[in-house]
């Protein structure tokens, strides 16, 4: 079954790449280049920077997912309409997705921010209902907004799953730790405008609420998220500093909330967090002209605290990476990251990732996690 999957799958993304406008990168494809898509002027950039949608023009594009022997995950599709309504009304995007993506990103396997494992985004959603954007360009300034939401519950009557007397049980209920699995409801503004006609900025702020409940048969609550809120704020610059090199310096600062309340016999309320800040600095080269070299250096620092103990995680990075892009079908950049257009290539030094890298991810219900050698599985994607 899962052979004829896979066999379907690759057929599909064959025909899709005989088509005539694969023009942009997508997620597993900047990924491959082994640095953040921040640095980079791409359309993945929309889901960081929601004000970007504006530039991305008509676009429905499928994401076939992470294959790691079996079925494949964190499937995609999604459209963006520039032209509904003549453009009077803006922008519109829509993404439907198999797992909620991580703050900021556009899939659940893009960490948000370096780090091997305080960088991930700690909540994992299998649940997302709907990820919707809108955006529209007023002269040299561009606004956007995004809205998602991922919601899951389990209501159970006489103990069918031998769960004991729990009665409802409102998040990911496929995860088992309800703390790191919670429903969540996203908002996100972001603006772009032009400080001259060799600079443009963009900042954007992400805001969600994520929640858990478990309730036993009687409507006791046995356990609940004490702290919803979580945010990222996201700035970065264009500088056109040679006609052939763009600078581009990345700020970032994020914080999750994961705190919790077990009422008694449970220990009570407890404050956990994790948070972070990155600050970086990168060089677009064009060489030639369509070749793209990348290279640049990033500074981050994650912290996780738990209740009662003082920064029991802790980490600095220091990351220097460099990237390439070509499209000359003869050189391979990459045996296990390129279409028949474009090869691709990267590079990063510190305690991220080391060479080019894919994610793949096991069985559920773990979170897709990269794969570290060029054996494993390949992300799937394809854009028409």
């Amino acid at each position: 079954m899962h052979s004829r999957i896979l066999k379907l799958s690759l057929l599909g993304a064959v025909l899709l790449l005989t088509l005539p406008v694969m023009a942009f990168a997508q997620t597993s494809r900047v990924e491959g280049m082994s640095l953040q898509g921040d640095y980079i002027k791409d359309y993945t950039g929309i889901y960081t920077y929601p004000s970007n949608i504006t530039s991305v023009g008509n676009l429905v594009y499928g994401e076939l997912g992470v294959s790691a022997g079996g079925a494949p995950q964190d499937r995609a599709v999604g459209a963006v309409m520039g032209d509904w309504w003549e453009g009077r009304y803006g922008v519109w995007g829509i993404h439907l997705r198999q797992f909620t993506p991580q703050m900021g990103q556009g899939d659940a396997t893009s960490a948000p921010s370096p780090g091997e494992t305080l960088g991930l985004d700690p909540n994992f959603n299998t649940q997302e209902q709907f990820d919707l954007m809108w955006g529209k360009k007023f002269g040299t300034t561009s606004f956007g907004l995004r809205f998602n939401r991922s919601f899951g519950e389990l209501e159970l009557e006489n103990n069918p799953l031998g769960l004991g007397n729990i009665g409802d049980a409102k998040f990911d209920f496929t995860q088992a730790d309800p703390n790191l699995s919670r429903n969540v409801m996203g908002f996100a503004a972001g603006v772009t405008w032009e400080m001259s006609p060799s600079t443009n900025v963009d900042i954007a702020a992400h805001y969600q609420t994520r929640d858990f409940e478990v309730h036993d048969t009687t409507g006791v609550t046995l356990a609940e998220s004490d702290g919803n809120s979580s945010y990222q704020v996201a700035a970065r610059m264009w500088w056109q500093w040679q006609p052939n090199v763009m600078v581009v310096p990345v700020l970032k600062y994020y914080q999750y909330d994961l705190s919790t309340n077990l009422p008694a016999p449970g220990p009570g309320s407890t404050n956990n967090t994790l948070k972070g800040w990155q600050a970086g600095l990168a060089g677009n080269w064009t060489v030639g002209s369509n070749d793209l070299f990348v290279l640049g250096m990033t500074f981050a620092q994650n912290t996780l605290e738990l209740a009662g103990v003082n920064k029991t995680a802790d980490e600095f990075l220091k990351q220097s990476s460099a990237s390439a892009k070509t499209n000359a079908d003869l050189l391979e950049l990459s045996a296990w990251d390129r279409d028949p257009a474009t090869a691709r290539a990267g590079a990063c030094a510190g305690p991220r990732r080391v060479g080019a890298s894919r994610r793949a991810a096991p069985d559920p219900p773990a979170r897709p996690r990269r794969c570290r050698c060029p054996a494993a599985a390949c992300r799937m994607d394809c854009r028409w």
